[in-house]
């Protein structure tokens, strides 16, 4: 991926809409041991319930979902720098009070969140990454899914799109192997017509070329 002009800059000078950029460091565990909490009173200035989307891409579903929730925080996660740097700049035109960054991996979730902080989770249309050897890597591996139970609220939600039949499968098994309690299980989003249903950009781009969406909602077990 092409470095976009001056990145490195503009992360720096994104002020207090990105919360956090991950550091240089060779040892997840230690990194995290190290807990740099955000403040969601101090950021956001309310006690309205935190959302969260791991991997927020540029960002269409962050800003649409929070120009229609304005009394639920977002913080939305992205790993890749050149991706981030598009979502902060469009949501800084929007001028979102609700809205916050974070530019880091998922596995390093647990030095800026606290335990039981969450109330959902948005994993829309994750990397697949249908390789054996990257199976750990996938956002619905049981690694991460034992993240996400300690993040989540006694009655926290995980609610999952993709595209990708085999990942979706997948992912219902990794939630029912984790006992992730399946509140709804849609083979075909189209055909559920969901009014509340916020499209992201790859959703837009897989329905126009006829592809099944599949969505899943688990509660924390």
């Amino acid at each position: 991926m092409r470095k976009k002009g001056n990145l490195d800059t503009r992360i720096k000078e994104c002020g207090d809409i990105l919360l956090a950029s991950e550091g240089t460091f060779t040892n997840v565990k230690e990194y995290i041991k190290q807990k740099e909490y955000i403040d969601y009173k101090k950021v956001f200035n309310n006690d309205n319930p935190i959302y969260l989307e791991v991997g927020c891409g540029l960002g269409g579903f962050a800003i649409e979902f929070a120009k229609q929730n304005p009394n639920i925080n977002l913080i939305a996660i992205e790993m890749f720098s050149n991706v981030i740097i598009g979502a902060i700049d469009k949501a800084v035109k929007e001028n979102l009070s609700n809205l916050r960054f974070l530019n880091i991996r998922c596995e390093c979730l647990e030095k800026f969140i606290k335990d039981e902080s969450i109330e959902k989770i948005f994993l829309n249309f994750s990397n697949p990454l249908h390789n054996k050897s990257d199976e750990k890597q996938r956002l619905t591996n049981k690694r991460f899914l034992d993240i996400y139970k300690k993040l989540l609220t006694e009655d926290g939600i995980i609610c999952q799109k993709t595209d990708d039949k085999d990942f979706f499968e997948y992912s219902l098994q990794s939630f029912k192997d984790c006992g992730y309690i399946i509140l709804d299980e849609c083979w075909d989003l189209a055909k559920l017509n969901d009014k509340d249903n916020i499209v992201t950009e790859h959703e837009q781009k897989y329905i126009a070329q006829g592809k099944t969406i599949y969505r899943v909602i688990v509660k924390k077990p």
